[in-house]
């Protein structure tokens, strides 16, 4: 199972690593063309279109995947149907509200922001919503039946080479964010009509006839269902408040800084997130079959595997810290010490693992809901008390501290419940390492050349590498 689980992740940790590269140079080469103002209101408008998703999709993406793949094992005509009408859901839910914010986005931005030139911005920006509701059932679909090499080479490879092939040409000529937005339309909705076409003719047919109660007559999945959308919901606004809070209350220019700061902290997490697409479906097999010895083995060795592989990786991001943050926009330098304590947090945060894909796969969806209600809560409460007072400091260090509330209450439940837990020796002694490494990696004020952002990283992987030799050779003997 781990092999099986590695060589799949293998193709998602590829999509992750060129999306990163492309991606990156794609936002510095934007944001120094429409100013970090611009990127602020982009992302205010990106936020309010996701929450709309969350909140349309009823948690419809995670019941694909919890029983699409027993369908298909069992009645794969009952599969064909289910998929329909998720698919028809998310066209004409979608549609609806669309419609709806074409009439309202003005009355929206003078409630909510008040910024000015946004109501345009915003309409256009929602125009993502039915679009990424269908990509999140066809996405799902292929999760379901573990082709993640399908989801990476179009869902992934091909977005981002055609988004960032457009984006260096059009900008040429234009310095409009707006123009940005269509190009991200534009780009999401070729690949889902691929995706779409290459899953109706490879896997099972989705474009069939079927009635709605497919779905309403099966108690079993209504239940999961509610419990996944409210679980899904919360688990967005606990991630996602800060964001929405900061784009209300503080100026455009820290919108688009604290965005910036999250998708470097991200980088923390982005091995994982494609580990748990595969490791999802895998969880809910084992933990059905009442298989919790391998269960365990399984998520000490993803752990360690994932926090090895990116430990190194963040630590070059901390040492570069400068250099990265000043390829953005030399605002961003101000805003250095906020994404050493972030990146240090999202470490921290790693050592858990895939204990969020453990919690809603392994029964334990209703106790995961409690947690992440909590820390919405909490989040919005102390982030509007405080954030007039101390400003942008206090969402970055609600931020860290909500994050590991979160990871340590999810392993205190999971070791409850199912006796399983992430932690060995070999991830101890990886976090002793990796704590000395950071510190010197925020003091030093070494003076770096070009070469350095080549043979740093290296000699950083080759370190750890040799350092857990042994640990390293017999996952090495797991695979082959």
């Amino acid at each position: 199972m781990f092999r099986l689980i590695l060589q799949q992740a293998n193709w998602g940790i590829l999509g992750s690593i060129l999306s990163f590269i492309i991606g990156f140079f794609v936002k510095v080469y934007l944001i120094d063309i429409v100013g970090l103002d611009a990127w602020g209101k982009y992302v205010a408008a990106q936020t309010f279109s996701s929450i709309s998703e969350t909140l349309l999709s009823l948690g419809i993406p995670y019941i694909i995947v919890k029983f699409i793949p027993s369908f298909v094992e069992l009645n794969k005509e009952k599969a064909s149907r289910v998929a329909n009408v998720f698919l028809r859901y998310a066209f004409l839910i979608g549609g609806i509200y669309l419609m709806i914010i074409y009439f309202s986005s003005s009355q929206i931005n003078n409630i909510l922001y008040d910024i000015d030139n946004f109501s345009y911005i915003l309409f256009i920006m929602c125009i993502h919503v039915p679009i990424s509701m269908l990509f999140g059932v066809i996405i799902s679909l292929y999760r379901s039946v573990l082709k993640i090499k399908e989801i990476v080479i179009y869902g992934t490879m091909l977005t981002v080479l055609i988004r960032a092939t457009l984006t260096f040409i059009i900008f040429c000529f234009t310095d409009n964010i707006i123009h940005f937005i269509f190009i991200e339309i534009f780009t999401q909705t070729l690949v889902l009509f691929i995706l779409l076409y290459l899953f109706n003719k490879n896997e099972f047919p989705i474009f069939v006839h079927s009635t709605i109660t497919e779905v309403t007559s099966n108690k079993e999945m209504i239940g999961y269902g509610h419990k996944m959308f409210y679980n899904s919901v919360v688990g967005f606004v606990s991630a996602h408040v800060l964001s929405f809070i900061i784009s209300i209350k503080l100026p455009v220019q820290h919108v688009g800084a604290y965005n910036i700061l999250l998708s470097l902290t991200g980088l923390t997490t982005f091995l994982l997130i494609n580990l748990n697409r595969v490791f999802a479906p895998a969880i809910s097999k084992l933990y059905n079959d009442n298989n919790f010895l391998e269960l365990n083995q399984l998520y000490k060795k993803t752990t360690f595997f994932i926090n090895l592989l990116t430990i190194p990786f963040v630590l070059a991001i901390a040492l570069f810290c400068d250099e990265i943050l000043a390829l953005y926009s030399k605002e961003m330098i101000q805003y250095k010490n906020y994404l050493f304590f972030m990146l240090t947090g999202g470490m921290l945060s790693l050592a858990a693992g895939s204990s969020g894909t453990f919690m809603v796969m392994a029964g334990l969806e209703k106790e995961n809901l409690y947690i992440q209600l909590i820390r919405a809560i909490m989040l919005t409460i102390l982030s509007l008390l405080l954030l007039p007072v101390f400003g942008m400091k206090i969402i970055v260090i609600l931020y860290v501290i909500f994050m590991l509330f979160t990871n340590l209450s999810q392993l205190f439940l999971i070791y409850r419940s199912l006796n399983i837990s992430p932690v060995s020796r070999e991830i101890l002694f990886l976090f002793f390492l990796t704590f000395i490494c950071m510190y010197i990696a925020i003091e030093q004020q070494y003076i770096f050349n070009v070469y350095h952002y080549f043979i740093i990283p290296i000699c950083l992987y080759l370190f750890f590498f040799l350092i857990m030799f042994f640990p390293v050779k017999r996952l090495i003997k797991d695979l082959f």
